[in-house]
Formats: structure tokens, C-alpha cells, sequence
């Protein structure tokens, strides 16, 4: 459905893109996730025809898009400022593309009220958006995208300036649309939680370049680098090298201590490495399991700095003196132990070799 192929874009001396290259069959939800500036919304912005590319090429159905214009190429565009029309009702700015295509009159008013039913505002017809909540003029402008059956849907970070509960009320709601309609869709966002739950496959960048291409399983759990580790989920990094490459895998020295990690790139003996390990992947081992080892691959000591609570979880940041002070990061999911925890200042942590990554340190 849509095909980038080497595609790079500078403004000026900034290389905002760099080389990227996509496909996105045909149906599926894309989300193309990083930090500000990364360059995700430049690229969106090359698919929707409002900026042309230095170098490379942009298909879609198989066709060049470079000199079609926006407005011909069959794209519904939902902004993260939403541009509702103040003085249309919600049912007449759901209307105004259809009309601006030239869609049959007496169809209009049948396809309006279909589309409006999808995103679940029958009863909001005669309504102006100053009178419609934050969720609901979203949903009016997902209406307005789609009301004329796009090829494509672009979703530019839509949802960022919603409250936290109704930005995950809506994250599922977009997902039931685009599955229930069956669009291509390709979404922008910062938001690595958005990204997990609405997509079928993630594009994570940084300075312009495309880090890692998988869904969101692999891109969690199998981060490709440094960088999408760390920025996918609440990771702890730390240096190190490696001791001892077998067939179980990696021993890793970091300061005073010998680690068990899963293998990586091909790494030799002496090479430096960056560890990484989720918060969720370590665990907090009661009094009563101290000496209760054996079921883990790692265990070390470490001070407890801070402790966050979340509601449904206590968050630990821990100092590790023997692992060259490395911090690592910890949930605890059981709240009959949260005012427990690391009360004398320490807490004995415990994690398995495959749960801790090793990759190649940047020259």
C-alpha cells in the first residue's frame, strides 16, 4: 500500500531524514515512534504531499506520489490541533470533504450520519465543537478523515493533548475503528504505550533514521540497539565487558561482579558492551528467598535511593555499589509489600541471563 524507498529530507545544514525506507501492506496500522525531533513527522508530512523529498521515492498503491498533489492523493489527515470548523456543526464538518469532492448531494447526509455512528456521536449531530468534550471532537475528526474512504489514514500525534485517562480511552477507540474499516493507517507519535496497543508494526527513529522495523513484541522485547532499548520502557543501562562468550551465553564483568547475559552481536572476549535491564524483569527477593539463588542467573545487593509510588505499583531506584554504582530500576507489583520494601535501606535483587541485554558499546 505504501513504499518508501531511501527517502531523505534536510533544511538546511539539518539532515532531518536520513536514508529511510518503509512498506506497509495493505490494512495495517503503522506507528512511527520517537522523540521530539527525530524526524517522524517529516516523514509523515513527505506521505501526506505537504513536503517533497531531496532523494528517494514514495509509492503509494504502487504508484510515484511525488507530483500529485495533497488533495488528489486520497489521504484522511487527523492533527494533533484538531481544525474543526468553530461555526460548522459536528455534522456539517464531518460533510465538508465530501462535499468538497464532489459527492453525490442526496448521499451526503446517509454517509455523514454512518460515519458519525462509527466514532459513536449519534445525538451530537447539531452540536459546535466548543460544545463537544476533548474525546468527542477527536472523534469528529476522525469522522472527517474518513467520511470519504481514504486509501490512507495520517495520524500526527492526535492524541497528545488529551488527559492521560482519555488519551488510553482513545488509543483503544482509534484501534477499534481502523480494524472495524480495515484502513491503512500510519500514526506519529512520542508515546511509546500508543504505540504498543494501536499498532501492528513500529518504526522506531532517532536523528533521522529508522533504528528498528518490527512489531511490538520484537521492538520491546528485542530492542535492535542501545537506543530503542533505552527508549522503550523504564530501562536501566550500565557499561561493562565482556568476560566470556559460550554457549549459554555472555559473562559480562561490571564492576566488582561477573554477569550472565543473553548473547547479542557477535562479541569477543574484552569487547565493551552496554547492559540493559527492564524494571519489570528484575525481581525483589524477600527475606525468606535471600538464600534462595539458585533460580536466578544474577543476584546483587543494592540501596534504595527513591521509591515512587504509581498506585498499582511501587517503582525502586536502586544503587549497586559492587556494579560500579550502576542504577537499576525495579517495580513491585504487590501492594501488601509496598511499605515493606528496602526499609533497612537495601534491597537483594535477582534477574535471569535472558532477560538482560548486552550491545556493542558506540565508539
Amino acid at each position: 500500500m505504501v513504499e518508501i524507498c531511501d527517502v531523505s529530507k534536510s533544511f538546511g545544514d539539518f539532515r532531518a531524514v536520513d536514508d529511510a525506507s518503509l512498506a506497509l501492506p495493505k490494512g495495517e496500522f503503522l506507528t512511527i515512534l520517537g522523540p521530539s525531533g527525530c524526524g517522524k513527522t517529516t516523514l509523515l508530512r513527505m506521505i501526506a504531499g505537504f513536503s517533497k523529498p531531496d532523494a528517494g521515492k514514495i509509492l503509494i498503491n504502487g504508484g510515484e506520489v511525488e507530483n500529485v498533489p495533497p488533495h488528489k492523493r486520497s489521504i484522511g489527515m487527523v492533527f494533533q490541533r484538531l481544525a474543526l470548523f468553530p461555526h460548522m456543526t459536528a455534522a456539517q464538518n464531518v460533510a465538508y470533504p465530501l462535499k468538497m469532492r464532489g459527492f453525490d448531494t442526496k448521499t451526503i447526509p446517509d454517509r455523514v450520519s454512518e460515519y458519525l455512528k462509527l466514532v459513536r456521536l449519534q445525538g451530537y449531530e447539531e452540536r459546535r465543537p466548543h460544545q463537544l468534550s476533548g474525546g468527542q471532537q477527536q472523534r469528529v475528526a476522525i469522522a472527517r478523515a474518513l467520511s470519504f474512504s481514504p486509501d490512507l489514514l495520517l495520524l500526527d500525534e492526535p492524541l497528545s493533548a488529551l488527559d492521560k485517562k482519555l488519551r488510553e480511552e482513545m488509543q483503544l477507540e482509534f484501534r477499534r475503528i481502523q480494524q472495524e474499516l480495515g484502513v491503512t493507517t500510519i500514526n506519529v507519535t512520542h508515546d511509546q504505550r500508543e504505540a504498543l496497543v494501536m499498532s501492528d508494526k513500529i518504526i522506531v527513529m532517532n536523528a533521522g533514521r529508522i533504528q528498528q522495523s518490527d512489531s511490538p513484541e520484537a521492538v520491546y522485547r528485542a530492542p535492535s540497539n542501545r537506543f530503542v532499548a533505552n527508549f522503550v520502557g523504564l530501562t536501566a543501562l550500565f557499561g561493562g565487558a565482556i568476560e566470556r562468550v559460550d554457549d549459554e551465553g555472555v559473562v559480562v564483568r561490571v564492576g566488582e561482579l561477573a554477569l550472565r547475559a543473553r548473547a547479542g552481536e557477535a562479541l569477543t572476549p574484552g569487547a565493551s558492551v552496554d547492559c540493559a535491564i527492564r524494571a519489570e524483569q528484575i525481581r525483589i527477593l524477600a527475606d525468606d528467598e535471600e538464600n534462595d539463588t539458585g533460580r536466578f542467573d544474577n543476584t546483587v545487593t543494592g540501596k534504595v535511593d527513591q521509591r515512587i509510588f504509581e498506585g498499582d505499583r511501587m517503582v525502586y531506584q536502586v544503587t549497586v555499589p559492587k556494579l560500579a554504582d550502576a542504577t537499576l530500576f525495579v517495580f513491585d507489583h504487590d501492594p501488601t509489600h509496598h511499605a515493606e520494601r528496602g526499609q533497612s535501606g537495601a534491597l537483594k535483587l535477582a534477574w535471569n541471563a535472558r532477560d538482560m541485554l548486552t550491545f556493542p558499546t558506540n565508539p
